[in-house]
This record gives structure tokens, sequence and C-alpha cells, in this order.
């Protein structure tokens, strides 16, 4: 008897950690890491000491130092802000997707900017008009929801 409440303890403490590990987090910027000032890919770059994922709202805070510079593809987000005066920029070989799968921030919210040299894929609903496409920049490719008006458009 025993032995079977030690396993339900077990399975009750796997499931909420399993649960507590797919919870929506924050991401912060902070960047400025000696040789990784701008590396998106550098845990140290973000307040929370981790790289964003599928999970993470992001955010990309007004008067830093360093902006994110992406120059590969990088694990999807969920939602992502670029606060005014912030930016991030995307080489001709990276790529960012946003899932906006909880619907927080409408996927994304941008009072910022985004040099698009590569591919930026927006995979919430962009026919809500959610997207300022004025502030993204560069010649890269800009691909939206099926559902929405952004089939796929190159930025020049």
């Amino acid at each position: 008897m025993k032995t079977l409440k030690t396993i339900t303890s077990i399975f009750t403490l796997l499931i909420t950690l399993t649960s507590a590990l797919s919870a929506q987090t924050t991401a912060t910027w902070i960047g400025g890491t000696p040789g990784r000032a701008t590396d998106w890919n550098c845990s140290s770059n973000w307040k929370e000491n981790r790289i964003p994922d599928e999970n993470s709202q992001v955010i990309i805070p007004t008067d830093r130092l360093y902006y994110p510079v992406l120059r590969e593809e990088v694990d999807p987000i969920d939602a992502l802000m670029v606060q005014s005066g912030a930016e991030i920029t995307l080489t001709h070989s990276a790529n960012l997707t946003i899932l906006g799968s909880t619907g927080r921030m409408d996927g994304m919210i941008l009072f910022g900017s985004i040099e698009n040299e590569g591919t930026l894929d927006l995979r919430f609903d962009t026919e809500n008009g959610t997207v300022t496409m004025s502030r993204i920049k560069g010649s890269g490719m800009v691909n939206g929801n099926d559902d929405g008006p952004l089939a796929s458009l190159r930025m020049d």
C-alpha cells in the first residue's frame, strides 16, 4: 500500500512539473553579453537567462544599448512586442516564426521596428489589422497565416 502511495505521489509530481514547464513565459531582452551583445541565441542576453521558445511572449524594451540580431532560424515564439524606439534585425539567413497560439499581444505588437532581410513567418490571425506593416522594413519575406490577407509579402 505504501508503494502505491509513493507511485501516485511521483506521478502527481511529474504531471505538475510537465504542466509548469509548458506554461506561458515572458522573455525580456537585455542584450550586451560580451562578444555576443546582439545574439538572440545567447541565454545571458535575456532577463530570464533562457532563450525564448514556443511558449514565450517576447518583449524587446526601449532604451537598450544592443538590440537582437537574428542570423539564423530561431525557435518559434508565441508572441512579440517591440516597444517604441526598439528594433529587431533579421539577416538574410534568419527566420523568425511567431505562432500567436495564446492570442496574447495579438501575436505581435510593433511600436518599434523590424529590419527584415530574412523571413518573418506570422502564424496568427493577421486579418484583423494587428500587423503594422510600415514598421517592418527591408527586402525580406513576410508570410502570413493562410486565413489572413498576407499570403506572402516581400518587403521592399
